[in-house]
């Protein structure tokens, strides 16, 4: 996990053009699914059936044949959540004492071995959840959601939609856009694209904060494992 890359705006122009013809070729070949705008990899029936389908890793492509978008497009809705659920986690951080932080932030797992020897997964080991006197003996589960729904009640936080550009990514140009939709789906991407490229691919915020609610649902990409 500790493994250094090499930032894709620093490869030479040949491997960045190279790198780029691979995900125009899998963007085309894709087409028939996801338009030939962008490519996603999640299974998109599966997607659009789960009814809350709020966040996509996304690539799609610019006028320079030597760059490519490597996106996270997101719903306001989950920017807010998230957010809320992140303000709560530092509070309850910061009650705890530093071998119980350490526990809290730390988690064990186990490699997963085909047949041949190679491990080809980890899969996360779940520890009993403990009650913390510092944390009026409630869980950590318990204690964010209390403290989530106060910050909800009493400060909640702004979330502007836009497209903010994420350097130091390996594998195209980083970018996260905030769209203010309750759902995603093909037409939202594609509208959100169109918008970023008529805006000069640059970083924007929109001047008011979109309307959002909290949920605190699982909010999950369904995969196609196929891939």
């Amino acid at each position: 996990m500790g493994r250094k890359h090499t930032p894709f705006s620093s490869l030479s122009r040949r491997k960045r053009r190279a790198a780029t013809l691979k995900i125009k070729t899998l963007i085309y070949r894709e087409r028939g699914t996801w338009g030939g705008i962008f490519y996603d990899e999640c299974d998109h029936d599966q997607s659009v059936a789960s009814g809350n389908w709020t966040w996509s890793d996304i690539v799609f492509l610019v006028h320079d044949p030597a760059v490519f978008w490597n996106a996270e497009i997101i719903t306001a809705n989950m920017a807010f959540t998230d957010a809320v659920e992140e303000a709560a986690f530092r509070e309850v951080m910061s009650g705890l004492h530093t071998e119980d932080q350490y526990q809290a932030a730390h988690f064990s797992t186990t490699p997963n071995i085909d047949a041949n020897g190679k491990i080809i997964s980890y899969t996360l080991l779940r520890r009993p959840e403990l009650n913390y006197p510092q944390l009026d003996g409630m869980t950590i589960g318990n204690f964010v959601d209390k403290r989530a729904q106060a910050i909800i009640r009493d400060n909640p936080p702004p979330v502007y939609c836009g497209y903010r550009i994420l350097p130091g990514y390996a594998a195209g140009t980083g970018l996260r856009m905030i769209v203010e939709s309750d759902v995603l789906d093909r037409g939202v991407i594609e509208a959100a694209i169109s918008d970023f490229r008529a805006r000069g691919e640059c970083n924007r915020v929109s001047d008011i904060p979109a309307r959002v609610r909290y949920s605190d649902e699982i909010h999950c990409k369904p995969i196609n494992m196929t891939k």
